[in-house]
């Protein structure tokens, strides 16, 4: 299957090289542009070669934040490197040592960590932030081993030591399973580094709660189907040869038949936005894909497992996921306080998957627990756009400002 999708690549080289051609042309007459139809032309070069090529990893690009009235400069450091993922570390120029660190967990669910660009962005002027920086596992050679959950949940830790303590997690969509288990696995063990807040943002904790497409399909078929239908090999021509794979582009075209008369509006839209030469519509329609359509693959243990414990046996939830052949047990949570995000239009992670997590955290104090429903976003929402940044994100500050062990208001009250 990925021979045949890398050839289909290759087939289409010189077809791509003449649809370069036709633009370069077209952009080198500002005077032939003038005309709608070269426009429009010139849209269709430029929509075809996008659609064809080989999307690379995108870079973050955050050069610099606004801080009150200041722009700041942002430094970009890989401080620690694993096989699978890296973790990044984001500071900015004369930052205090005395904000909250905070770690994003990115999803390893298709896209590159800088699918959350947006997030960190915002984040950034108020904290030190980390994030995790998974890597396709078609970069991976053989040599390095296989990636599952219980690889999954080692690098988090491993990373949550390299941080240090009094450190506040956020996990955006698939991984809020994951700093689940990492809250109890560190709590349980007394661990000086365990997260000072658990934030899961739009994630399957317990999808029975509200079923989706997405969890439907996964029932819908046994693991075994999976296995022989959505994994390949990795071909030779890249680091990864001969690792088994859930594929990037299977997974991209999951996402696009979810919605397809979506993608074709939006396309329709940007060679309209192009005829009408509507810059700030051509650069919405361009700079979103070309994050949506670059895509990682998944080792295959991690895909199968995601599959069957998180999406088929619902294992965090029933009490049953084991780490390392120890039973995860969510009443352990006593010390991360938790807040739980969602989106009301959420069709990927309903409102109610997430929230689940305060019904498995019975040890809990309720005043380290809180929720919050973003109105009218949908999945993407919860963490990207003008919502987030205006409601979602300062709702995440207030609560790490006072669950902060070292300057938050909740443990000043509980010491008077």
């Amino acid at each position: 299957m990925y021979t045949l999708y890398d050839a289909a690549y290759y087939l289409r080289v010189p077809s791509r090289i003449f649809a370069q051609s036709v633009r370069t042309a077209l952009r080198a007459n500002p005077e032939i542009l003038k005309f709608g139809a070269t426009r429009f032309v010139e849209g269709l070069a430029d929509m075809y070669e996008r659609s064809t090529r080989y999307v690379k990893k995108p870079e973050f690009n955050i050069d610099s934040v606004k801080v009150g009235e200041e722009d700041v400069r942002v430094y970009q450091t890989t401080v620690l490197k694993k096989p699978f993922g890296n973790l990044v570390h984001f500071t900015k120029e004369n930052q205090s040592k005395d904000e909250p660190k905070v770690l994003i967990i990115a999803p390893v669910s298709g896209h590159f960590a800088t699918l959350l660009r947006d997030t960190v962005k915002r984040m950034v002027p108020k904290h030190d932030v980390y994030i995790t920086d998974w890597i396709s596992a078609r970069e991976v050679p053989l040599s390095a081993g296989s990636f599952g959950l219980d690889e999954y949940l080692t690098y988090l830790i491993d990373f949550m030591h390299y941080i240090g303590p009094n450190t506040h997690v956020m996990a955006v969509c698939q991984p809020a399973v994951q700093v689940m288990a990492l809250a109890a696995v560190m709590d349980e063990a007394n661990d000086p580094c365990m997260p000072a807040t658990i934030i899961p943002m739009g994630g399957p904790i317990d999808p029975r709660a509200n079923k989706t497409q997405v969890n439907k399909f996964a029932e819908s078929y046994s693991l075994k189907w999976f296995e022989n239908n959505m994994l390949t090999f990795v071909p030779e021509g890249h680091v990864g040869a001969g690792r088994r794979v859930y594929p990037g582009f299977i997974q991209i075209t999951a996402f696009i038949s979810m919605n397809p008369d979506a993608h074709y509006r939006a396309h329709i839209q940007y060679l309209e936005d192009r005829i009408t030469n509507n810059q700030a519509g051509i650069k919405k329609h361009t700079d979103f894909y070309d994050e949506y359509l670059s895509v990682l693959d998944m080792d295959d243990i991690y895909f199968l497992e995601t599959v069957e414990k998180i999406f088929q046996t619902y294992e965090l939830p029933r009490g049953i996921m084991k780490y390392k052949g120890h039973t995860i047990d969510l009443k352990a949570i006593r010390r991360c306080a938790l807040l739980t995000i969602e989106g009301e239009k959420d069709d990927i992670s309903a409102p109610g998957q997430s929230f689940a997590a305060h019904g498995l955290c019975v040890n809990l104090p309720k005043d380290m627990q809180d929720h919050y429903l973003q109105p009218g976003v949908g999945h993407y929402g919860v963490f990207s756009g003008s919502k987030w940044r205006a409601f979602v994100a300062p709702k995440i500050e207030e609560f790490i400002q006072k669950f902060d062990k070292k300057t938050g208001s909740y443990y000043k009250k509980k010491a008077k």
